[in-house]
């Protein structure tokens, strides 16, 4: 029998600050969660600050709890009353220091023995510290016998950052590693990898055990903590807790606020949204999904986020069948906070999942384009700061090209990649993916053998899974190219030289009026070792100033920059440089346009879905993972204004939608969200060679507009 967790899930977090104690009303609570049809409450328990009388050591009370006053029961008794359920938040990140001078051996120590502080100043736990284990598993074992709760929410599960040399992990290490744990700050890379590896075993521990606890009380209990995403990627290095935690977990939670990014500004993207959520499903497609976003944001938690991009940004995540979690981070519930003028904003969001439950939930995006995820390279060369990264920003890049082309595509880690998991792609996207293992350059290489095409970029392929430098490429003989040991820093004044002005990767580009496209970035110099085709090529750096010299005398090298090489019945398109992140990073549409063009070269036909319009609404089809003539069309208009934060939005276009479904002979169509009197009607349909062809109207829309679309 599923469980609750595994349905429809609409969340309210109240993460509550000390004094949101004081006259709390848990009625109040519940009557905001049925006005705006959540069917699930977060609410702080204890950790730091306990919300409840925790009579276990070492407590601390939240000092404005008056005598008698029991919020989490009046909750829970309110909760039950109306068929909601309630899922208690805890957070073991650390204590305040009378609580460490009471018991210091239960928590983390530096070197010299003195408590390892937080970046919140707290006397931080490890996970193999008393407090993070035995502790913690007695402290959730008190809350579930005390009050009727559905679950347990572990907050910063990623407490454990940075070595540990308290008496615990000193011993374990020494008996498991042979040797000491290393000095913090002069460890070797090889020391400090083998620590790592230790270290996440221990965490992966602390989370069973926890569950553990959880799972004692019931399967329906349900234990949860955020999973860090693509992006997040100093996360995982300095705690132990990566990307692929999401098994422990009952449902899949990704950090998603719309302010408050890891590099401490707004995302650029507001289509960030559905691309997290793509991820998550990509991690776990049968878990539910549910991106963690709020009314405010994570960085000014009293104020209100923009309040038009936060629509779009729910929107974004519901386009693609993410559940939501509405997170605020003061007052009893969003209609009682400091800030009220986002109060109630998930509302249409949360109506539209609650209707329509029954086609959204088991919906995954349909991916004739994939990306693939590679944990190791975005470990080895990903940076939480742009301006440093060599992998995340790679696939910002593509999903720009890949949402403005309307191209239906989603994600495959390296742990998935397979022949099963490639079967109904079309073009393997490979940004920068520097670390493969042989096997999965095999898979890619009887992928690309067998008809599929491959675009990739930069040093893809060049290490293996453990980041140890290979002499050449793995997929040097699909690629065509092959490593010279040479890397060019190509960020200013170069160009790429074009030596096949008719080649289709240039359509559309003017390359019959121009020699040169642009270059940036970092350029890899490969000789080409195939047959393909150099469809540009690096020319050395032209100086820019004096004007009057900027020429050199050789402007052509045997080094290309975009090459197309055929391999078995497929394709491969190699970028040298970082092409795809220069779309994000740079933005000229010289690296647009070549992006797009791969891929619609490499795809050799018509996408499963192509559209009229505009590159500003945004079109997500997903495909029900039970039922695969059951599919979801939705559009994101994103015609807002000229700059961040956007403030207005005009109304996106009437557009016509072509879908080729293949297996089907008719659909009927039915409109599940629009603005009154305006529906996505069939304008034609005929069926041929096993695939269905449905050309639909969608008419002009404000926000967002979906439709339910079932073959036969």
């Amino acid at each position: 029998m599923a469980q609750w967790y595994e349905g429809q899930l609409r969340i309210l977090q109240t993460v509550l600050r000390e004094t949101d104690i004081i006259g709390y009303d848990a009625r109040a609570v519940v009557g905001y969660m049925k006005e705006t049809r959540s069917n699930v409450l977060v609410v702080n328990a204890g950790g730091i600050v306990d919300f409840f009388r925790n009579e276990l050591e070492p407590a601390h009370w939240n000092p404005f709890m008056r005598e008698g006053q029991e919020i989490l029961s009046d909750l829970c008794e309110q909760i039950r009353s109306e068929g909601l359920r309630m899922i208690a938040r805890v957070d073991f990140r650390g204590v305040q220091k009378y609580r460490y001078e009471a018991r210091p051996d239960w928590f983390a120590q530096q070197a010299d023995g003195s408590p390892k502080l937080n970046p919140q100043g707290l006397c931080a736990p490890c996970y193999m510290s008393r407090y993070a284990n035995e502790h913690a598993v007695e402290f959730i074992r008190r809350l579930m016998v005390r009050f009727p709760l559905d679950g347990i929410w572990e907050n910063s599960v990623a407490f454990g950052a940075g070595m540990c040399y308290c008496p615990r992990c000193l011993e374990s290490y020494r008996k498991e590693a042979g040797v000491d744990i290393p000095a913090e700050g002069e460890a070797s890379p090889a020391a400090l990898s083998q620590y790592r590896a230790w270290r996440k075993t221990r965490a992966d521990g602390h989370i069973r055990r926890l569950r553990a606890a959880v799972k004692e009380f019931g399967e329906d209990k349900a234990y949860v903590a955020e999973v860090f995403g693509m992006y997040h990627a100093s996360a995982s290095l300095h705690s132990g807790i990566d990307t692929y935690t999401a098994e422990h977990f009952d449902f899949i939670v990704g950090v998603g606020f719309l302010t408050g990014a890891p590099h401490g500004r707004p995302y650029d993207d507001l289509s960030y949204a559905s691309s997290a959520a793509r991820f998550l499903k990509a991690i776990d497609p049968v878990k539910t999904t549910v991106l963690l976003t709020g009314n405010n944001g994570t960085k000014w938690r009293l104020v209100k986020d923009p309040s038009l991009e936060t629509r779009i940004w729910m929107w974004e995540a519901v386009s693609v069948g993410a559940n939501l979690w509405n997170c605020l981070f003061n007052g009893m519930h969003p209609g009682a906070a400091e800030d009220r003028r986002n109060a109630y904003i998930e509302s249409d969001a949360y109506r539209y999942l609650e209707a329509h439950q029954d086609v959204i939930q088991a919906q995954t995006p349909v991916r004739e384009a994939a990306i693939l995820f590679s944990k190791p390279t975005r470990d080895l060369f990903g940076r939480d700061h742009e301006a440093q990264d060599r992998y995340g920003v790679g696939i910002r890049g593509l999903e720009r090209v890949l949402n403005g082309a309307h191209i239906p595509y989603g994600f495959i880690t390296e742990r998935d990649l397979s022949p099963e998991a490639l079967k109904d792609v079309k073009v393997l996207c490979l940004p920068n993916c520097a670390c493969l293992s042989d096997g999965q350059a095999e898979v890619i290489r009887a992928f690309v053998r067998n008809g599929g095409g491959l675009m990739a970029s930069l040093e893809t392929s060049l290490y293996d899974e453990d980041g140890l430098k290979r002499p050449d490429f793995a997929l040097s003989d699909v690629l065509g190219v092959s490593v010279t040991g040479m890397v060019k820093d190509t960020s200013q004044d170069c160009y790429q030289m074009i030596r096949a002005k008719d080649h289709p990767l240039l359509r559309d580009m003017g390359a019959e009026r121009t020699r040169f496209l642009i270059s940036g970035g970092e350029t890899v110099l490969a000789a080409p070792n195939g047959k393909g085709v150099s469809v540009a090529t690096y020319i050395p750096l032209i100086p820019n100033q004096y004007p009057e010299q900027a020429w050199i005398r050789d402007e052509y090298t045997r080094f290309p920059t975009v090459y197309c090489h055929p391999y078995g019945k497929g394709q491969a398109v190699y970028f040298a440089a970082n092409t795809e992140a220069l779309v994000y990073l740079n933005g000229h549409e010289d690296f647009w346009n070549l992006v797009g063009n791969a891929l619609r070269y490499l795809r050799g036909g018509p996408w499963m879905l192509e559209t009229d319009a505009p590159d500003t609404t945004h079109i997500h089809l997903l495909q029900d993972r039970g039922r695969p003539g059951s599919f979801l069309l939705s559009c994101v208009n994103h015609l807002t204004g000229a700059s961040r934060a956007a403030r207005s939005l005009h109304p996106a276009r009437p557009c016509a939608v072509t879908l080729r479904l293949p297996g089907a002979s008719s659909a009927r169509v039915k409109t599940l969200y629009a603005q009154a009197g305006n529906e996505v009607s069939v304008t034609r349909q005929s069926a041929g060679d096993g695939v269905l062809t449905l050309e639909l109207s969608v008419p002009g829309f404000d926000e967002f507009i979906s439709a339910h679309i079932v073959t036969t």
